[in-house]
């Protein structure tokens, strides 16, 4: 992968790095969670990668105890830093970094819609499902007011609560020429 200038791409345009984010998204969850949801992942190659991306800033360390001689941390993740590419980050990437970023998202997707599909779950939780695409009309005013809306629509939703399932959810925005 080539050097980028961009914090975005040197700390989350990693595989593995990704995955733990992605399993990390909307929820808090220890090093034992992720070792049990990743579980190809060896241990020290788990714990190096949660490192970096807590030194970066993109994971905080809410909790931590003492268990058997070791100390448990409990993570979180601040959703309005990951997933965003910024106009100026936007700018420093390459276009194959871009099709690096995209493809390793659509990858992510396909594998996760895959687990709910593979798990039995998927009829009982259909309300929970949705995929389809729109074609909108937006000046880049109009853009912008969009994704502000959209932010203030759904900010309600970003924190973990009693009685509520997590569900992903997956936009993309792409000009048409």
């Amino acid at each position: 992968m080539e050097e980028s200038a961009t914090p975005v791409l040197d700390v989350l345009l990693h595989p593995i790095r990704w995955r733990i984010v992605q399993r990390v998204l909307g929820r808090e969850v220890t090093t034992t969670d992720l070792k049990r949801d990743l579980p190809d992942i060896p241990a020290t190659t788990l714990y190096r990668h949660v490192a970096a991306l807590i030194d970066a800033g993109y994971l905080t360390v809410v909790r931590e105890r003492k268990i058997r001689g070791t100390t448990e941390r409990t993570l979180t993740l601040d959703q309005t830093k990951v997933g965003r590419i910024d106009e100026r980050e936007a700018r420093a990437m390459t276009p194959d970094q871009h099709r690096q970023a995209f493809l390793m998202l659509l990858t992510r997707l396909a594998a996760d819609f895959d687990r709910v599909v593979e798990s039995g779950d998927l009829y009982p939780r259909m309300h929970q499902l949705g995929y389809s695409q729109l074609a909108l009309y937006l000046s880049s005013e109009d853009m912008a007011a969009f994704r502000a809306g959209f932010e203030k629509l759904i900010e309600p939703y970003l924190a973990e609560s009693p009685g509520k399932d997590r569900v992903v959810l997956s936009m993309f925005s792409l000009p048409d020429s």
